[in-house]
């Protein structure tokens, strides 16, 4: 496939105004891609070079790939640097110098997607002395070939700043829409049932374009069951394109390939937990790493809830289960942390976050040695334990691991009485720990899902917020007085909407941030942004610039207010939102993707239990 039309296709969706706009486009495009050629395409999309778990990170500095432009339009670097900070997008830069070189080389060519990927990865992988070298020749040998808007997007490659602002969700929706046609052929009873049951109410000019954004969501549901299971779209696009819905039969559960992990829900009491989900399984909740552990006979790799393979930073863990899981093949999921042995507390999340590194490994884990307590087990022995309820996946991760100096099991009680799951509460924070989780005992393992089959509960108190809240940073504030010199002064935040894969307002956070957060703020922020605000993000505020949606923060607020402002929350019937009260930044949330941040149906219930609690409080105080 000719590189030239895949940017400008990309080119398009960058100037597409909604995220059903980029949809529609990039499902037209899928009905032309070869299933040959469906990964690469979908990891470029993606703004990566395959899966999160196997694909090398891009990084080329902004001065190595300047050198490239260069090199190859004959201007000088520094003509090339001028023009850089005039347009702030080293994209734009190359496009005008492509555009205008000096000299025109005997030896360029078409492009293809192919040639493109494979410099790409050379890039990607180049290591060593003559690395940097190397880098540079090979970027310069795609820009030599390629007309100004190829270079336009191939230069954000390796700068990792494609900034299309397509999420995995919007590429399964537009995967589905291509295959509503097979669905009604295939499945003509379930089609009928939708026709009867739920747009019967509506306009028959209506009914045609209802019916088809049902059997999308139908379709995609089915993809995303298979995406739990193998987060690579480019592996799904391909059998999608080769056998269309039968190509989802295909795909299962295998060791070695991480499973997008399930997600708990909150409650505000002890008593809610037990009217939700009766006699449950109660286990202390950890601060610390989840972590995904595949075991295939002595390999084990170990994945980050994003899905990145983090093996060589925990080779404590990796012995542990080599030695104390017995299955030939497994995979496990645990929390890993720093843990005192001699006073058998578990040190804050400050002291584990120290393990979380690429170099001096060894080091540190001499000094800060984790243990992993494993909750779950997903497979085992070539058996798929997922659909089996959470009593017996316990029973079966008892019976595959043995007693040990790293890999421990969480410690836990089945009860449906509220005064002993708070007595155990109690004692979960007594031993430094966040909360509780509660599980309901015949739940199957619901990957990638917010579920109440896992409820978390957190200390709250006379409806304060006191749990935290991931948000999404979508744009920032110049900074005033002292922050003039950090270039900002305040974000602008959102949370998800995972049901239209849209990111929301809710809180301009201008407090919690050291001179050193800003200044790091400052460093990432300013490679994401853009010129508009994005088609994914839904926001009445305006900030003073827009930043595509790709880094999580932790903040603490006093509560959650109904806000005229801002977006989460509001629909045709809310005219308000929600808002976050006294915003203030804990942390950056590295480990967490902006879809694993926190929803807007999150916000929604924790305002309920925030005023359920306020009442109540008020109440007592009235007594």
């Amino acid at each position: 496939m000719e590189f030239q039309k895949i940017a400008e296709l990309f080119e398009t969706i960058e100037k597409a105004s909604s995220r059903l706009e980029m949809m529609e486009l990039l499902a037209v495009f899928l009905q032309k891609v070869k299933a040959e050629s469906a990964p690469q395409f979908i990891y470029l999309l993606q703004g990566k070079l395959g899966p999160d778990y196997t694909a090398p990170q891009i990084g080329m500095g902004e001065k190595f790939v300047m050198q490239a432009i260069a090199k190859v339009s004959g201007f000088s670097k520094n003509d090339v640097e001028k023009k850089f900070q005039e347009t702030g997008d080293l994209g734009e830069t190359a496009f005008e110098f492509v555009q205008k070189k000096k000299q025109q080389s005997f030896f360029s060519q078409s492009l293809f997607l192919q040639k493109v990927h494979q410099n790409l990865l050379k890039i990607a992988k180049a290591e060593g002395p003559g690395s940097q070298e190397s880098k540079i020749r090979l970027l310069a040998e795609l820009l030599n070939s390629a007309k100004p808007l190829e270079a336009k997007f191939i230069v954000r490659f390796p700068l990792e700043q494609l900034r299309l602002g397509t999420g995995d969700p919007t590429i399964m929706d537009s995967m589905a829409l291509n295959l509503v046609s097979e669905f009604k052929k295939t499945f003509p009873k379930k089609v009928e049932q939708i026709l009867k049951e739920e747009i019967k109410t509506k306009k028959k000019e209506e009914q045609q374009e209802e019916l088809t954004r049902k059997i999308r969501m139908k379709v995609r549901e089915k993809i995303e069951e298979k995406y739990n299971v193998r987060p690579d779209l480019g592996f799904l696009a391909q059998k999608l394109i080769e056998k269309g819905l039968n190509g989802l039969k295909e795909i299962k559960i295998e060791a070695g390939i991480p499973i997008r992990p399930t997600l708990a829900e909150r409650l505000n009491s002890t008593e809610e937990i037990v009217k939700k989900i009766g006699k449950c399984a109660v286990e202390s909740k950890f601060d610390g790493f989840r972590l995904q552990i595949h075991k295939s006979k002595n390999t084990v790799t170990i994945y980050s809830r994003k899905a990145e393979n983090v093996t060589k930073m925990f080779p404590e863990i990796v012995k542990g289960v080599q030695q104390q899981v017995t299955a030939r093949q497994a995979i496990i999921e645990g929390e890993a942390i720093a843990f005192n042995e001699q006073t058998k507390e578990f040190y804050p999340f400050q002291i584990t976050i120290q393990r979380k590194r690429k170099y001096d490994v060894q080091a540190k884990s001499q000094e800060v040695p984790l243990k992993l307590f494993c909750f779950d087990v997903m497979f085992v022995d070539n058996k798929n334990w997922m659909p089996f309820p959470f009593k017996e996946r316990r029973k079966e991760l008892e019976r595959i691991i043995e007693k040990g100096p790293v890999v421990k099991l969480t410690d836990f009680i089945i009860t449906d009485d509220p005064s002993k799951m708070e007595a155990f509460f109690e004692e979960s924070i007594e031993r430094g720990l966040e909360g509780i989780i509660a599980k309901d005992l015949n739940a199957k393992y619901i990957a990638g899902a917010r579920k109440f089959a896992w409820i978390k509960l957190k200390r709250s108190y006379k409806g304060e917020l006191q749990d935290s809240v991931d948000v999404v940073i979508i744009g920032y504030y110049s900074g005033k007085g002292k922050r003039t010199q950090f270039g900002l002064g305040g974000l602008l935040t959102a949370v998800y909407d995972s049901k239209n894969d849209l990111f929301k307002s809710i809180a301009k956070v201008g407090t919690g941030m050291t001179e050193e957060t800003l200044k790091e703020l400052e460093k990432r922020l300013s490679k994401m942004i853009v010129k508009k605000k994005p088609a994914r993000v839904e926001s009445e505020v305006e900030p003073d610039v827009w930043c595509s949606p790709q880094y999580v923060i932790e903040v603490r607020a006093d509560e959650i207010t109904k806000s005229p402002m801002h977006t989460a929350g509001k629909t045709k019937k809310n005219s308000d939102g929600f808002a976050l009260r006294f915003p203030r930044m804990i942390q950056w949330r590295i480990d967490k993707k902006p879809e694993q941040a926190t929803t807007e149906q999150e916000i929604q219930k924790m305002f309920e239990n925030q005023r359920h609690i306020q009442i109540q409080t008020n109440s007592s105080e009235i007594q």
